[in-house]
């Protein structure tokens, strides 16, 4: 099972003031591929070699990053702040993930590589469930160590010994790998293991700082053919 959430690529984008016309693009294709605790970042005044050119005015230029940014819906979470290199003053733009994806400007962008590109049906569908509150939850903690265990407080003791021994005994440590509306998917001994999501409880495990699954009992968990 692979991650095809739009979160493997760069977030750092060199602009010159001249390239207004693509700022826009831009900010919502960072908006809509940031991951869940992190930066993107645009520098303002910069070339893609990283040498400075500058801005005319850093002051009105903030003011047309302010419009541009408020013109984005769902609203997206962004600072921009002026900064000075080699002399000359630039504009730093940071945008973080807001929860609220996907962000429009028109079409929906999202990053590959070092490109803004419209995101296909299939990433628009991903940025869509990451809606959901335990989705979005639960994408923070993709390719990460969680626990997970059976929630024997959802099944009787008769019908504990109908369905025999549960898949999670105890407290397991798994890596979450997977995770869209409808299931996830996560990684013990190099097994995948998927659950649907409505039978998954969101804890925390204050010993261990990280999150903790409980699984309801009901119905039983499939491996993936693919592992």
């Amino acid at each position: 099972m692979t991650n095809d959430l739009p979160w493997e690529d760069s977030l750092l984008e060199r602009k010159l003031e001249s390239d207004k016309k693509d700022f826009l693009k831009t900010f919502v294709a960072f908006a809509n591929s940031v991951r869940p605790g992190h930066t993107a970042v645009v520098l303002i005044g910069e070339k893609e070699d990283g040498t400075v050119q500058g801005v005319s005015d850093a002051d009105e230029l903030q003011k047309k990053v302010r419009k541009i940014c408020e013109g984005v819906y769902p609203d997206i979470i962004w600072r921009s702040r002026v900064y000075e290199k080699d002399g000359c003053p630039c504009v730093r733009v940071e945008i973080e993930y807001s929860g609220d994806t996907p962000h429009f400007g028109g079409v929906a962008w999202i990053r590959r590589g070092s490109e803004s590109v419209k995101a296909s049906d299939e990433v628009f569908q991903q940025l869509i469930n990451l809606r959901s509150s335990k989705v979005r939850e639960l994408s923070k903690w993709l390719n990460k160590e969680v626990i997970v265990m059976c929630d024997l407080d959802t099944v009787s003791f008769e019908e504990r010994f109908k369905t025999g021994p549960p898949r999670w005994p105890g407290e397991r440590k798994a890596t979450l790998v997977f995770v869209n509306k409808f299931w996830a998917t996560f990684m013990v001994a190099n097994q995948h293991i998927t659950e649907p999501l409505e039978k998954l409880v969101l804890s925390w495990d204050f010993e261990a700082k990280c999150l903790k699954i409980l699984v309801k009992v009901q119905g039983s968990a499939v491996a993936d053919p693919s592992a």
